[in-house]
């Protein structure tokens, strides 16, 4: 499917960028005009000019945000901030052991999305896009929103009408156009596409578009300096569309290939059980991700996707990293909720999931001695039910 784009690119905007399909290599293609692979519909890839470097002396004197690893990170990396923050690696006790929790639900709109949003709107702000579409379940919506603010682009959102109604305000304080569509979250999807397919209006996809998933990287580079240019053991994260995983993934193979770190961390995905078609894919052995079965509400909206558009990547990088897949229940999430609260922690319940994933974890795969980090991926205010 083709898309007709309001704004073509300037040279200066794929400066380092080359976009290309991830399942036939098809090279190049313009993420302005396809949001995926126009012959075999697969999800795109970006990759960069040159190889990642990390000189730690340079690192060490700039500012604590994500884009002080600009030697990894494409050229317009930091041309668009809301105050981005090399967020804290907190020890935590769960059952006695400690564990270090990367709190990205600190970031500007309280999710660990505003790093993929900054990326990917400063690339569309230097294309000149003026207009974009986007379809979420709530925090990519309010995180694209607040970018799209600062960018001076138009966006339209196109959410649940059943999503959190703290997020649903967030999108509409920063001034985007939002969409509430009736029913689960795959008609978000298809109203989306419906529009842009119509209007000619830029797809700017925290899904398909792989700059999201670029700016990901920068999680496992703070990670690793915050660790003293060490890998950890092993990285737990929600799972829905697999973004902090890919993130994560990408990002420590580029540290190895730099010789930074030794090896690459076990990446362990956590999702809820009511709606859980990683983990059903990971339990059969599979190497795509079929449509999860007969999903039921989850307090975990974040990560209520009945499919991963990127689901044999996922697949692909837990086998590679020597991971692991687990599914939390309801009951669980609650638990975490309140156990993170009176840490002195407030996440909202798509983040809580790892509260029981690092106990799962170490009954079935961790040692006593093992550094293992938990990513919070978003603040329970944005949740206030």
């Amino acid at each position: 499917m083709i898309f007709k784009a309001r704004a073509k690119p300037s040279p200066s905007s794929a400066t380092e960028m080359r976009f290309f399909c991830s399942n036939c290599a098809r090279s190049p293609i313009d993420p302005l005009r396809h949001y995926r692979c126009p012959d075999c519909f697969h999800a795109l890839d970006v990759s960069r000019e040159n190889p990642a470097t990390f000189p730690r002396d340079k690192i060490a004197a700039r500012a604590p945000t994500p884009w002080r690893y600009r030697e990894a990170m494409p050229d317009f990396a930091a041309d668009l901030s809301l105050g981005e923050v090399q967020t804290p690696l907190l020890p935590f006790a769960i059952d006695g052991r400690q564990v270090l929790l990367k709190c990205d639900h600190t970031q500007p709109t309280g999710s660990y999305k505003d790093r993929g949003s900054a990326l990917l709107m400063a690339y569309l702000q230097k294309a000149g896009t003026t207009s974009a579409a986007e379809d979420s379940s709530g925090n990519a919506g309010a995180s694209l929103a607040a970018y799209a603010a600062r960018a001076g682009i138009h966006l339209q959102v196109f959410c649940p009408e059943t999503a959190s109604k703290a997020k649903l305000a967030q999108i509409e304080l920063y001034g985007a156009e939002l969409v509430a569509v009736a029913g689960a979250r795959p008609r978000a999807t298809e109203a989306l596409l419906k529009h842009v397919e119509k209007n000619g209006v830029t797809y700017a996809s925290h899904l398909w578009n792989p700059l999201f998933i670029f700016g990901l990287r920068t999680l496992a580079y703070e990670i690793a300096e915050q660790l003293n240019w060490r890998a950890p053991d092993a990285v737990l994260c929600p799972v829905g569309a697999g973004s902090i995983l890919l993130g994560l993934y990408a990002g420590f193979c580029d540290l190895l290939a730099a010789g930074v770190v030794d090896a690459m961390p076990r990446l362990v995905a956590v999702q809820a059980l009511n709606v859980s078609p990683l983990y059903s894919a990971w339990s059969s052995g599979a190497t795509e991700v079929d449509v999860a079965l007969n999903p039921t509400p989850t307090r975990a909206e974040g990560i209520a996707l009945p499919q991963p558009v990127r689901g044999h990547q996922l697949l692909a990088a837990l086998r590679q990293s020597h991971g692991a897949v687990i599914a939390v229940d309801e009951a669980s999430i609650g638990e975490g909720i309140r156990a993170l609260g009176r840490g002195g922690l407030c996440v909202e319940p798509t983040a809580a999931v790892v509260w029981k994933g690092v106990k799962d974890y170490w009954n079935t795969c961790g040692q006593s001695d093992q550094t293992v980090v938990a990513v919070l991926s978003g603040h329970g205010l944005k949740s206030l039910s």
